[in-house]
């Protein structure tokens, strides 16, 4: 982690703009309409850029192209809270910080996770690693949390969050901790709307223990998009004093720069021009994903002729140019190659744990009967908004499974009326605007209308283990829709099975 100096002195209000985080959807985006963003940005001003998608080959290009337009030190940021293959194709996918937390060795798990999601990150020129999740699973009916935690256990998420930040800045990367006070309670996405917490202050402590243990250890927090009356506030804890400046300052003492979460999410009001001069007068220092970035920084340059406000933006840009300073990036991506990483055995330290992931929450006490040589069908279901149509994304999720068994000369076949041996792949994992969590009853009724009539059933959830239940039928628990974690589910059915 970086070590913040003494309060420097800075002539002037700063550039405003610096204090603004630009996004940059590759997944999205034309290359043309990214290089028009990136350009109007810099002319701006901005701070940095927050990447979703793209091949590890063209963000390096891009990444590095920014970097020499802009002429100065910038962040440029990533959510990879399941590996740098959670938005870089090409980098490593790894499981869930779930997955991690109920591994025989969860503390190396995490450790593992956290260095080789930093080297990655530095390798295609992301220095910031949106990342990792401390909220506590609290809530089953959260659609947002779930398998992103590592837990319900303050400790544990404490203790996991911990060494992950550790390793992950011991490689160079900057981290970031979030969801400050904690979203782990929500019964809302923020994405869709304003979540507002009913606990009491007393019953919040078990939230703000993990950011306690951890923030000593990271360079930045998160705040996040949502209402803790408890905490003094009814409005966004992002858009709050009492949760940023009273409580995440004061209290605990942190002194790195305050991220808000996307300024686009539901939680904001529709004009998230003026909410971002509240989020710098709450105490944050960065304005991430605006709606419109020029609009952000003509707001914020209208809120500093506000003295106050001008200190504060003072203060901000301090703490940016603080962090800058002291990161090792730009000689760190320089020492950080690919083949180093893969020679090092890392990208691979999670192959021989992938099977125990995978079976430590098992409903069937294993295969009995299930034969490689009987007709097998492999079916793909899921309400899953990331992908459309979505029987492309059931084609794609029980592709992989396919190709495990396959590997080990099973026969697949299509026609499922002829498979006596049918497996039914889930998938039910956590996102934005998705706006519920688990499997929908929906999907679960398709689930077991695909298993009706087969002598073999199984089905291979791609979620938290909290809905084997719900599901009712033979069930193995593989966490989320990772490749890693859909390969490790194929290796253990062809372990378990006859042969």
């Amino acid at each position: 982690m970086c070590t913040w100096g003494p309060d420097s002195s800075v002539n002037g209000v700063p550039p405003t703009a610096r204090l603004v985080i630009e996004a940059l959807r590759l997944d999205q985006w034309s290359s043309a309409q990214v290089q028009d963003r990136v350009h109007r940005a810099l002319a701006l001003g901005v701070g940095g850029f927050v990447i979703f998608g793209g091949e590890a080959d063209a963000v390096k290009s891009l990444t590095d192209r920014i970097r020499r337009e802009a002429g100065r030190p910038l962040l440029i940021g990533a959510d990879l809270e399941r590996g740098a293959g959670q938005q870089i194709r090409g980098l490593s996918e790894l499981p869930p910080p779930a997955a991690l937390a109920v591994h025989p060795d969860a503390e190396a798990a995490a450790e593992i996770a956290g260095e080789l999601t930093g080297r990655e990150a530095l390798s295609v020129g992301i220095n910031w690693v949106l990342a990792p999740v401390l909220d506590l699973d609290l809530e089953s009916t959260n659609p947002i949390i779930a398998t992103r935690s590592f837990g319900s256990n303050p400790e544990i998420v404490g203790r996991l969050g911990s060494r992950w930040i550790s390793a992950c800045e011991g490689v160079g990367a900057i981290t970031c901790a979030k969801h400050f006070p904690g979203h782990g309670r929500t019964r809302e996405d923020s994405h869709v709307g304003l979540p507002t917490v009913a606990a009491g202050a007393e019953d919040l402590e078990a939230d703000l223990a993990p950011f306690a243990a951890t923030l000593p250890k990271a360079s930045t927090a998160m705040v996040a998009h949502v209402a803790f009356p408890a905490l003094g506030s009814n409005r966004p804890a992002t858009l709050a004093r009492s949760v940023v400046t009273d409580i995440l300052r004061g209290r605990f003492g942190f002194d790195g720069p305050v991220a808000t979460d996307a300024m686009i999410m539901g939680a904001i009001d529709a004009d998230d021009a003026s909410a971002a001069v509240e989020a710098l007068r709450a105490g944050c220092d960065l304005i991430v994903y605006p709606s419109d970035v020029k609009a952000t920084v003509d707001a914020l340059e209208r809120g500093v002729r506000e003295e106050s406000t001008a200190r504060l933006a003072r203060a901000a840009h301090r703490r940016l140019e603080q962090l800058l300073e002291c990161s090792e990036f730009e000689y760190a991506v320089d020492s950080v190659a690919q083949n180093e990483i893969q020679a090092s055995g890392m990208s691979s330290g999670f192959d021989t744990m992938e099977l125990a992931i995978a079976t430590l929450v098992d409903g069937t006490g294993g295969l009995p009967g299930w034969r490689s040589s009987v007709p097998t069908s492999v079916i793909g279901v899921s309400d899953d908004l990331k992908v459309t149509p979505p029987a492309t994304h059931d084609a794609l999720l029980s592709s992989i499974v396919v190709e495990e068994l396959q590997r080990a000369g099973w026969t697949i076949t299509t026609h499922v009326n002829d498979a006596e041996q049918r497996i039914v792949v889930l998938a039910a994992t956590p996102m934005g605007w998705k706006g519920h969590s688990g499997p929908s009853a929906s999907v679960v009724h398709e689930a077991k209308a695909h298993l009706e009539g087969a002598k073999r059933s199984l089905v291979v959830l791609l979620g938290h283990a909290r809905w084997l239940d719900v599901i009712g039928v033979p069930s193995i628990c593989a966490w989320s829709t990772e490749t890693v974690m859909e390969r490790a589910a194929g290796r253990w059915i062809v372990s378990t099975a006859g042969l």
